[in-house]
């Protein structure tokens, strides 16, 4: 296959930093330019400058002009979620295959039009998911082999250790919005949203089927950071599907010294026959010690929760080094992108195509609906 080049929108401070990093190091790809909307904020366009500066590649304002540009044969997707439905739709309409960050978009129905502009142009999609780590393989290997029996349910969490928790001030349950506008913030995201699609994604590939009910909650209970901009830091739902399989997620972020390494990631299979439970961290070692937790390090200011790279580096935050080594977790990015590059080699569609991804994001909204009414609500 020869090398494919590829087009990032969105820069630092997304996940475009692993995202580029990932084709970048892949000598099937190659990084052509950076690009996003022209009228961006001037934060936003400085961070843009700064991934193109790093890769010795040019920014381009507009997402036309971008897509017009000799030898753009992937786009990798990583605008702010707010308009990301807009220019994946743009994309998709050039021809140009997708690699996609998580979730879709920022509402369910902006999600179907992406995907039906996908599924229209015949474009090759694959949104970023765990769905190609070792520990979710092996969860879905457990499924399909029969060996637990008949599938009963599903429970995952996907939780992130970073941030200086302990912060938040209120620890009661919130006031959610049925249907949120604003999902991106410098010091805080909607977690939910932006984590959760992870246990989300992994219960619904794992059920293989698209749940008909859901229940969910949404809290603040660790960052006042989250608190002053009205975003939850934590959420949980549960979800019912039409064959009988109950399944539970929970997605969020806690503070840095609250997990050895990353934070909580795993599944628990339960089948008429038996279960099973998959950890991102093992094999391990747990140890039990009086000695005084490690220092939180000194947040950067442009990234308290530290969830970027880049700021992490900067911002001087170490290696979690007391505790006995865990598996590595620089391998997720690698994996997923080497994934997708297989797919487009082999001929094959991608597990987390965009028409997969569509099913976490209508369960997002509904899950937004039930926080808010404290009810049940039909995905």
């Amino acid at each position: 296959m020869k090398s494919l080049g590829v087009l990032c929108i969105g820069g630092l401070q997304t996940h475009q930093e692993n995202h580029a990093a990932g084709f970048h190091n892949d000598e099937r790809s190659h990084i052509v330019a950076v690009a996003d909307e022209a009228d961006v904020d001037e934060r936003r366009r400085d961070l843009n400058v700064r991934l193109a500066e790093q890769y010795g590649v040019p920014y381009i304002e507009g997402i036309d002009e971008a897509l017009a540009l000799a030898g753009v044969d992937i786009v990798s997707m990583c605008a702010d979620v707010e308009y990301r439905h807009r220019v994946s739709i743009a994309c998709a309409k050039a021809g140009k295959i997708l690699f996609l960050d998580k979730p879709l978009a920022s509402k369910a129905g902006l999600a179907e039009s992406m995907v039906e502009a996908i599924a229209e142009s015949g474009v090759v999609s694959q949104m970023y998911s765990f769905v190609n780590t070792p520990w979710a393989k092996a969860a879905k290997q457990c499924v399909e082999s029969g060996r637990l029996g008949k599938l009963l349910s599903v429970h995952a969490d996907i939780l992130f250790a970073k941030g200086p928790g302990g912060t938040a001030t209120s620890n009661v349950s919130r006031v959610e919005s049925a249907e949120p506008e604003k999902f991106t913030f410098v010091e805080s995201k909607r977690e939910f949203f932006d984590l959760g699609v992870y246990p989300i994604g992994l219960c619904l590939w794992l059920a293989d089927a698209v749940p008909v009910e859901v229940s969910a909650v949404t809290g603040n209970y660790f960052f006042e950071q989250h608190e002053r901009n009205d975003t939850e830091d934590f959420g949980a739902v549960s979800m019912s599907f039409e064959s009988g399989v109950v399944a539970t997620a929970t997605g969020g972020r806690m503070g840095w010294n609250s997990h050895p390494a990353g934070g909580p990631h795993r599944i628990t299979i339960v089948g008429e026959l038996g279960m099973e439970r998959f950890d991102a961290w093992e094999p391990r070692v747990e140890i039990y010690s009086t000695a005084e937790a490690p220092k939180l390090p000194e947040p950067h200011p442009q990234d308290p929760m530290g969830m970027w790279r880049s700021t992490q580096q900067a911002a001087g935050i170490p290696k979690k080094t007391t505790y006995a080594p865990l598996a590595d977790e620089t391998r997720w990015y690698p994996d997923d992108i080497e994934a997708f590059l297989d797919c487009l080699e082999q001929g094959r569609e991608p597990v987390m195509s965009a028409a997969r991804a569509l099913g976490p994001s209508k369960v997002i909204s509904a899950a937004y609906r039930s926080a808010a009414t404290g009810k049940a609500e039909s995905v």
